[in-house]
């Protein structure tokens, strides 16, 4: 592990904190960095067994990559996200106030942040360094690993308020899931392959390509 990657990645982690507004107190200040440090160093633990970053120089046309992919997977969901709203004007309503409550801030920096360290740099190697203990097939494990990681990713997004309908609320939180996973895989290949700022990168142009292109949708 390289101790300035390292912490590089910690800080980023604590700034999204700070960012989201979880760092009030000295407390939860504390509680923040100490849990920052542990996902920061057992992720890169893991990686640097698991995986094999490509070595490319151009660091340049890697972010210019991560911005592309990151804009074109905000389109995607704004369009999944209309596709939802479309199917029963309640889930229209909460989509629309879910996206004009949402803080740009948490959006674009908080969560790409925070995000992208918890599900792909900690959870997605933890999980290819377990499942390589079962294999040294390396596409089995990266594929077990990014699977892994954009379910749990998915439905860590499933705490959001729901229609009281049973049927619908079902739905809802169904188009959830299967959105969020197919949002995680390419984060999570992005990580994988280019390493975690281009993941961080994409992630943070997916949210603002949403929110500068929702108000042309909703």
């Amino acid at each position: 592990m390289n101790s300035v990657t390292v912490a590089a990645a910690w800080l980023a982690y604590v700034i999204g904190l700070i960012a989201g507004g979880a760092l009030n107190d000295p407390a939860s200040l504390a509680i923040g960095a100490t849990a920052g440090a542990v996902l920061v160093i057992v992720g890169y633990a893991a990686a640097s067994r698991t995986r094999t970053i490509s070595n490319s120089p151009n660091r340049f046309r890697l972010g210019a990559a991560a911005l592309a992919a990151g804009a074109g997977l905000g389109l995607a969901n704004l369009a999944a996200n209309w596709l939802i709203a479309s199917a029963h004007p309640a889930l229209r309503y909460l989509l629309v106030q879910r996206m004009t409550t949402l803080d740009p801030i948490v959006a674009v920096v908080a969560a790409p942040l925070g995000e992208e360290v918890t599900f792909r740099l900690f959870l997605m190697s933890a999980l290819a360094w377990m499942v390589s203990r079962f294999t040294s097939n390396r596409s089995v494990v990266f594929v077990a690993a990014l699977l892994g990681s954009s379910v749990v990713f998915a439905l860590m997004h499933l705490g959001r308020a729901a229609p009281p309908d049973p049927e619908l609320a079902l739905f809802y939180r169904a188009s959830l899931v299967a959105k969020y996973t197919l949002a995680g895989l390419p984060l999570g290949w992005i990580f994988w392959r280019w390493g975690l700022p281009y993941a961080v990168v994409c992630h943070a142009a997916s949210n603002a390509a949403h929110l500068i292109a929702q108000r042309f949708v909703f």
